[in-house]
């Protein structure tokens, strides 16, 4: 990870932490419904250009910190959002894609980087029950889990739901 990637503790803005597949790029490989192909080395991915113009929108705004959860790591920037037309945000945290499979690296990059009482939403496909129950636990009513449906992705709805959440004091 590069240094002053993971979140800090002393930024009190709101936290929108996102994954990538299956949920800023839905599965699948065909065009459908308002989403569009395009090819990043070798992957063809689908994305909605209505949410990368919303997460441009809150990116440049600088009022929510906005930063990536994903397994593509740093890809994710230097590839990706490149070829969709996304802003270079950073990495929450670096995937360790060594764990065991019963692990929740995301969760425990979540625990580790998101100081309580900061304010967040987390937006993956792969939420489980054991991901609400913790962090719920942990971070009550300062935390908003989004799980959109992976041949879906998020809509720019769902960002307008997110961002709702993180404006509200």
């Amino acid at each position: 990870m590069r240094q002053g990637d993971s979140a800090r503790a002393d930024d009190d803005r709101p936290l929108l932490i996102l994954d990538l597949d299956g949920v800023i790029s839905p599965y699948g490989t065909q065009p459908r419904g308002g989403l569009q192909l395009a090819r990043v080395g070798g992957y063809r991915m689908l994305y909605r250009p209505a949410v990368v113009e919303v997460l441009n929108d809150i990116h440049l705004d600088g009022v929510i910190d906005l930063r990536w959860l994903t397994s593509w790591g740093n890809d994710a920037r230097t590839h990706v959002a490149p070829t969709l037309g996304l802003g270079d945000f950073p990495l929450l945290d670096t995937i360790d894609q060594d764990r065991p499979p019963a692990a929740s690296p995301k969760l425990d990059s979540i625990r580790r980087c998101v100081p309580l009482g900061r304010r967040f939403a987390w937006i993956d496909d792969d939420i489980t029950a054991t991901h609400r129950r913790e962090l719920t636990n942990s971070y009550g009513p300062a935390c908003l889990l989004l799980q959109p449906p992976a041949t879906t992705g998020i809509t720019a709805d769902d960002l307008d739901i997110a961002r709702n959440f993180l404006a509200a004091p």
